[in-house]
């Protein structure tokens, strides 16, 4: 469960990354554009978006790009990372009966103390 939660702060992380690059944007151009995944990818390493759509629609199909992988490329960055880090962090604290209390850990069980008595 630590990795789902690890994981959900981090694709958080990904989105305020997200929004204050848009914001950035919106400030120096003048027009308010969301990042899309897509875009993100090409910003990154536009030979491997390449490179996965000659895969898709040479051992796939045409149709399999176009009505599933461009579409879903066409999501903003920060919706799609929200809604993931939240889906995750969700996940993350649904495994145990009860909550935890430290941050990505959580705390240890506190330990029984012997009492002896007046030896």
């Amino acid at each position: 469960m630590v990795v789902f939660r690890a994981l959900g702060w981090l694709l958080l992380a990904m989105a305020v990354a997200a929004i204050v690059h848009d914001g950035l944007a919106w400030w120096t151009e003048g027009s308010f554009h969301l990042l899309g995944l897509g875009d993100l990818w090409s910003h990154l390493d536009t030979r491997s978006l390449a490179d996965a759509q000659t895969a898709i629609q040479g051992r796939g199909s045409a149709a399999l790009w176009s009505w599933l992988v461009r579409p879903v490329l066409m999501v903003p960055a920060l919706v799609a990372f929200l809604a993931l880090g939240v889906f995750f962090l969700w996940i993350g604290n649904r495994g145990s009966g009860r909550p935890e209390t430290g941050f990505l850990i959580g705390s240890r069980p506190p330990r029984r103390r012997r009492y002896r008595g007046l030896s």
